[in-house]
């Protein structure tokens, strides 16, 4: 019995110290790899990307002055139409008819001046009674010109050269002076739309460099250049912007294709330090990085306080960095204090799709 018990202890004596020797070698921490990002002096000059919308110049929603049932609509969504070019008419008929009565109305009146005309110029007729005719005279002869106006009126034509972008009626169809028969928008000019966040607005002194990516056209780094800063934000507190694109194919840039931006923009106040949004991560209601020791390759948790976004991934650094800190920029969450790390090289360009 006591042969069997020392052989137990002996046992339990060595499986003690192999989960010993295996608690130590866990608290050993191994090198791990990481990219990093070594802290430049900034030039204040960012490039921001932003997603914007193709838009056209303009798009009017054309009505009748006057109305009556339509005769002719002469087009289709998606056709082409010139400047003056008759979209739709209405029956002219009693538009006619009106312009015939106003017509004679005015000859005779007409005539009748000229009499009273002549009377006055021989001193045989007072001159409240020649005011009295003219007066009916100009009444006759505007009504004959507001009868024309509606005769001209029954025919609706293009204001500007453009595409139908959506019919609102069909033909035959009776409509009301003022309602709206088609869409016409302007491609003489294609604009991008973006929005930039109110914490940017006001930092944006003045932009430069402005180029679009318009991937499903196979257009890319396509200048453009600002139309329009909105004054006040929308809903979402974003603030439009409407940006012209110089020199584009309007046949294969659509209105509503998807554009992606880049903007070059200078702050109008920066520490010069920036890092990569990735390097940034929080403890509760604190940001640290994680600053790599150049001589032991050991890493230390640097707490910083962040200042905006400044475009590209990047966000400024108030406190807590300084130039030439080298950070972590991924597995921040999986580091410890201490811990060894090996930097991963850049990519070079001739790691060609970034495999290496």
């Amino acid at each position: 019995m006591k042969q069997i018990f020392f052989i137990a202890v002996q046992a339990i004596l060595v499986l003690g110290f192999s989960a010993c020797s295996n608690t130590n070698d866990a608290k050993v921490k191994k090198a791990r790899y990481v990219k990093s990002y070594k802290v430049l002096p900034s030039s204040g000059n960012k490039t921001i990307v932003y997603n914007g919308v193709v838009s056209e110049n303009r798009e009017v929603a054309l009505p009748f002055k006057v109305g009556g049932p339509v005769t002719q609509l002469l087009v289709d969504d998606g056709e082409y139409v010139e400047r003056g070019q008759t979209i739709a008419s209405i029956d002219k008929r009693d538009y006619k008819i009106n312009v015939q009565t106003a017509k004679a109305q005015f000859e005779q009146i007409e005539a009748e001046y000229d009499r009273y005309q002549k009377l006055y110029n021989q001193d045989k007729l007072p001159a409240n009674t020649l005011d009295k005719v003219k007066s009916g005279y100009l009444m006759a002869k505007s009504q004959l010109e507001a009868a024309e106006n509606a005769l001209s009126d029954t025919d609706l034509r293009a204001p500007f050269s453009g595409y139908i972008s959506e019919k609102l009626i069909e033909n035959f169809e009776t409509v009301a002076p003022g309602q709206p028969i088609v869409k016409l928008i302007d491609v003489s000019k294609l604009e991008v739309i973006i929005s930039i966040p109110e914490n940017q607005i006001n930092e944006v002194e003045k932009l430069e460099n402005i180029t679009c990516d318009i991937k499903n056209a196979n257009r890319f780094n396509v200048p453009a250049s600002v139309k329009s800063i909105s004054k006040k934000s929308g809903p979402d507190r974003m603030f439009e912007v409407r940006l012209i694109l110089n020199d584009i194919d309007g046949t294969l840039v659509k209105s509503g294709m998807v554009a992606k931006v880049s903007v070059n923009f200078f702050p109008k106040s920066s520490n010069g330090i920036s890092v990569p949004i990735e390097a940034i991560f929080a403890e509760g209601t604190k940001s640290y990085v994680w600053s790599v020791n150049k001589v032991n390759m050991k890493v230390a948790k640097k707490e910083v306080v962040v200042g905006d976004l400044v475009g590209a991934g990047f966000v400024t650094i108030k406190e807590g960095v300084t130039i030439n800190d080298v950070v972590v920029t991924a597995g921040v969450y999986s580091l410890q204090e201490n811990q060894e790390v090996k930097i991963l090289p850049n990519k070079s360009a001739s790691n060609v799709g970034g495999l290496l």
